[in-house]
């Protein structure tokens, strides 16, 4: 019966990957059309499905814990599988991959866009004065006195 419940676990997470790989789709749409609403009703759709997505992992590790599959890689576990299960689970595994690297392709497509548009407005310069990086640094030769910088 656990293996049941996973299997339908497993359905309901390829599912939800698989909407998620159509709202990423969505959402490098919406920035190519350049209509701000759209893009923050897909910005907005993707921040909400984000975290259902850490709630669906979390659950996804405690299903193969129970089931004795903990740590272990889709070919693994279909490794461990009665042989009239494994079809069943192949073709989900496959399924859940396949939306993963959808999501990832136009995820990095939309990156990709935004970058480009940054930089033609001239907002990605690495020599731009006080600026300051992801890790809350200033870059080295980042040139420039700020107006909190400057000596009185």
């Amino acid at each position: 019966m656990q293996m049941e419940q996973y299997r339908e676990f497993m359905e309901s997470y390829v599912c939800f990957m698989e909407e998620m790989a159509q709202g990423e789709s969505e959402k490098y749409s919406a920035m190519l059309s350049y209509d701000s609403k759209r893009i923050d009703h897909a910005v907005s759709r993707q921040q909400a499905m984000n975290m259902r997505l850490g709630q669906l992992e979390e659950q996804r590790e405690q299903e193969q814990k129970q089931l004795g599959f903990e740590g272990m890689t889709f070919q693994q576990i279909l490794a461990h599988l009665e042989p009239e299960n494994r079809e069943d689970f192949a073709s989900l595994f496959r399924r859940f991959e396949q939306a993963i690297n959808d999501v990832k392709y136009f995820n990095g497509k939309s990156i990709s866009f935004a970058q480009a548009g940054l930089q033609m407005l001239g907002k990605m310069g690495n020599n731009q004065a006080g600026t300051y990086g992801a890790n809350g640094k200033r870059p080295d030769g980042g040139g420039g006195i700020s107006l909190f910088e400057a000596k009185v």
